[in-house]
């Protein structure tokens, strides 16, 4: 499809909640006895058969959960803001001196179309870059240049340039690609980005089909979408752009657990004669946090790896979530005090066979990194921490508390206002709808004014005694606000959607993501 009308899907193949209500109505019309009066073929026949309502919709209570606190480099975000805060952000200054930054060696890809442009767009975005004035910053001018073209003349140009030359430390590539006519995406993208990732090389790529930047029609639509750009950045490099608060009741430090499995949708095999699936990528964030307070860290502390998995295996990930804590942990050098973890991806039926699998292989990780090493909850401190934070000792014997909790997005249930004219708001928290084994509880992460929103449901397969009195829903909307790729709230927390868009990201990639340097990209937000 052409990009344009791939955009305007959701607005195109979605039902308002009024529209949605008249369907409904019409349809219990064949499901009440009685209520259908038409006579011949097809009147009553459902009823007939035995299929009826047994009675009216449920009504549940909704409680709209508040805003949490959200700064970006000082400057609180209002509640008026809350649904979109990139305006604040345009405000944030993080009062980095230039001599105190490091500045970034930019290499600088660019389709030979753009010849004439590409250096006027990459001073726009070092403009931007450097206006936040933040621990990474570009210089006035690239550190090289490398002219591409389609296809094979694209990961060509890029792999001869960083094959034949000895780089600096600190480079960032920008590659500014023209996808060929008509395409919305570049075919070379999966492959530059797997060898980027195979050496441990941070990328952005700008697509100059979405929008020409070198002959903007709308300079302000342009520099709205560079600036975006500028934050995703810094973000790669591990600046965090904004801070969310967590409850204060969760015991800190903190280790939250993301994981998704991408399934590659299967292609036609010419070879095969019919379509055939890919393997499929599973991928672990494990994201820490140490401190309540937003100045004490500035940057995040994230570690991620990817497995590749048998074509549709979705379950099975206990060695792999083992090896990902562990390997995190043993970087943040940190004996944590709680560990969230957040899985998409089962289904009501494995849902305990998979919390058996997984829980046992995170508890041996964390049990592997034992206070006997450091003596206290809390690893060392990195550069301009502030000395006055102090962590409090812990007792060797005591278990890091956990809680387990299951993402589904794929689910029927929608909520509508009595009368059926409105959605629920973003922030819409139902807890009366249990699970036969589990607490279970709704949230409607957005709430798009051309659908019928549709929540996620969160069930809490395990949650230790010492998290009683942390309220996951209030943990998990937090976290729908602190995705550093999106600047509001989104359907899931931020380190299981990062779980999401590490595996789908990986999963293009020829080896599944058997390549990415893990320990090179720690403590930055690579796969953005």
């Amino acid at each position: 499809l052409e990009p344009k009308l791939r955009m305007q899907l959701p607005q195109i193949a979605s039902f308002t909640p009024d529209i949605r209500h008249e369907g409904i109505e019409e349809m219990k019309r064949y499901l009440t006895p009685g209520a259908q009066k038409t006579k011949g073929s097809g009147g009553g026949l459902l009823p007939a058969l035995g299929i009826v309502l047994s009675e009216e919709r449920v009504r549940v209570d909704v409680n709209c959960l508040t805003l949490p606190r959200i700064i970006a480099a000082g400057i609180p975000v209002p509640d008026s803001r809350g649904g979109m805060w990139a305006p604040i952000l345009n405000q944030a200054r993080f009062n980095v001196s230039p001599g105190r930054a490091v500045e970034l060696n930019v290499v600088v890809v660019y389709h030979r179309d753009l010849g004439r442009s590409f250096n006027t767009v990459y001073g726009r975005i070092a403009d931007m870059v450097n206006k936040f004035a933040a621990a990474y910053r570009f210089g006035d001018r690239p550190y090289a240049t490398v002219e591409a073209g389609d296809l094979d003349d694209h990961w060509g140009a890029v792999q001869r340039y960083f094959s034949q030359n000895k780089l600096p430390s600190n480079v960032f590539v920008l590659d500014f690609t023209r996808p060929p006519r008509r395409s919305s995406t570049d075919p070379a993208y999966s492959s530059v980005k797997h060898m980027l990732g195979k050496a441990g090389y941070l990328s952005q790529f700008i697509n100059f089909n979405t929008y020409d930047h070198g002959q903007p029609r709308d300079f302000k639509k342009s520099n709205t979408i560079l600036q975006g750009v500028s934050r995703q950045i810094l973000s790669k490099c591990g600046v965090r752009v904004w801070w969310v608060s967590v409850p204060r009741s969760l015991p800190l430090p903190a280790v939250f657990v993301g994981v998704d499995v991408f399934h590659a949708p299967r292609k036609y095999d010419p070879k095969e004669k019919k379509r055939t699936a890919k393997e499929s990528c599973a991928a672990v964030i494990v994201q820490l946090i140490r401190s309540a307070e937003q100045d004490d860290y500035p940057t995040v502390e994230l570690y991620s790896e990817t497995e590749r998995r048998q074509a549709g295996q979705e379950m099975e990930l206990g060695s792999v979530m083992n090896r990902a804590v562990a390997n995190a942990l043993k970087h943040f050098n940190v004996s944590p005090m709680s560990c969230i973890v957040w899985r998409d991806g089962v289904g009501d039926a494995a849902i305990d066979d998979v919390a058996k699998d997984e829980i046992s292989g995170v508890r041996n990780a964390l049990q592997s990194m034992s206070l006997s090493d450091s003596g206290q909850g809390g690893g060392p401190r990195i550069e301009g921490e502030k000395s006055s934070l102090a962590y409090m000792p812990r007792i060797k014997s005591e278990e890091t508390s956990l809680a387990y909790i299951v993402c589904q997005k794929r689910i029927a249930t929608k909520f509508l206002t009595a009368d059926g004219s409105q959605g629920m708001p973003a922030g819409a928290l139902i807890k009366s709808l249990h699970s036969a084994r589990h607490d279970t509880f709704y949230i409607n992460g957005t709430s798009p004014p051309y659908s019928t929103p549709k929540p996620v449901r969160f069930v809490i397969a395990k949650r230790d005694r010492a998290l009683e009195d942390t309220d996951m829903s209030e943990l998990s909307w937090a976290l729908c606000h602190d995705y550093p790729n999106w600047t509001g709230p989104i359907k899931l927390p931020s380190p299981v959607q990062m779980a999401h868009k590490l595996a789908e990201l990986a999963g293009g990639f020829p080896d599944c993501g058997d390549s990415l340097n893990s320990h090179k990209f720690a403590n930055s937000v690579h796969f953005l």
